[in-house]
């Protein structure tokens, strides 16, 4: 059995940021510490938005396999990816997150490995 990622890959290591694409806000950066994160106006979110378009409890990030995955959690203006709304797809670094009206570009160290190569 082929193991899904390198062995030296811990998925609690993973480190992810989302720079900011809004003008008010632009290059401002939010860590993500734990995945899953929730992204939302709810003040108990794992990233917090300060946005109306956006959702109490609006999306999802998680890992797979060394690969980020965005769930929209049926908000109610949606969430895209690179301008294509979507209810769920892969983020893949430089990727435009857009929630409500605010935009990020996703950034982590993608991990490769044989199994994931053949699909991507």
């Amino acid at each position: 059995m082929v193991c899904p990622f390198p062995p030296t890959f811990d998925p609690a290591k993973m480190k992810v940021s989302l720079v900011s694409l809004t003008p008010a806000e632009p290059g401002g950066r939010t860590i993500i510490n734990k995945l899953p994160a929730v992204l939302g106006r709810n003040p108990h979110a794992d990233v917090q938005l300060d946005d109306c378009w956006a959702s109490r409890v609006h999306c999802e990030i998680s890992e797979i396999s060394g690969i980020l995955l965005v769930r929209d959690l049926d908000s109610k203006n949606g969430t895209a990816v690179n301008g294509q709304s979507i209810k769920e797809a892969h983020l893949l670094p430089g990727d435009r997150l857009t929630v409500g009206l605010t935009s990020f570009q996703v950034q982590y160290n993608r991990h490769r490995n044989k199994l994931l190569a053949a699909i991507w």
